[in-house]
């Protein structure tokens, strides 16, 4: 069985940084010394040069951050109640204008179906007028008359074939 290798303490790279400040040694020597690799002794100088500090900086242990905070939920809700047969390219649109939160069609409809939400309007169904049938001019693939049967073919099920 294999374990995961832990995290360095934070005091060990106090300690590595502040040799590294007195000059005590290159990155390979360092690593030598306090038993660690050369690769984390430079990822430590870069960490230390780009933040200026020397003790581990925070990390989110969760990814980034969502644009759909609780304000723009809120509005989310509230457009939603006061005008219900918003589209979502309707609703997207007056979240970018208000909050300036773009989202994406895939990101509003999933905050739309979280948050409870039913949308009245379909974009595809054109307003005040019900879609009208279509009328096929093609013959019905279940006649009989429109079955094929592939000439050479040893089957005995074919019209007017006898076994012998």
């Amino acid at each position: 069985m294999t374990r995961m290798g832990r995290a360095y303490s934070d005091d060990l790279r106090v300690r590595i940084l502040e040799a590294d400040e007195r000059g005590e040694g290159s990155c390979r020597v360092l690593g030598k010394r306090f038993g660690v690799s050369w690769e984390y002794v430079r990822k430590l100088r870069l960490q230390q040069a780009a933040t200026g500090q020397k003790a581990r900086v925070a990390q989110s242990r969760y990814g980034i951050l969502s644009k759909v905070t609780e304000p723009v939920k809120t509005h989310m809700l509230g457009l939603v109640k006061s005008q219900p047969d918003l589209t979502l390219a309707e609703l997207r649109e007056r979240i970018r204008l208000d909050k300036g939160v773009s989202m994406s069609w895939g990101l509003v409809h999933l905050w739309v179906v979280r948050l409870g939400l039913r949308l009245k309007k379909s974009r595809s169904t054109p307003s005040n007028e019900t879609p009208k049938p279509t009328v096929s001019v093609a013959p019905s693939s279940t006649s009989a008359s429109s079955r094929s049967i592939r000439k050479g073919s040893s089957s005995l099920t074919k019209a007017g074939s006898r076994p012998r």
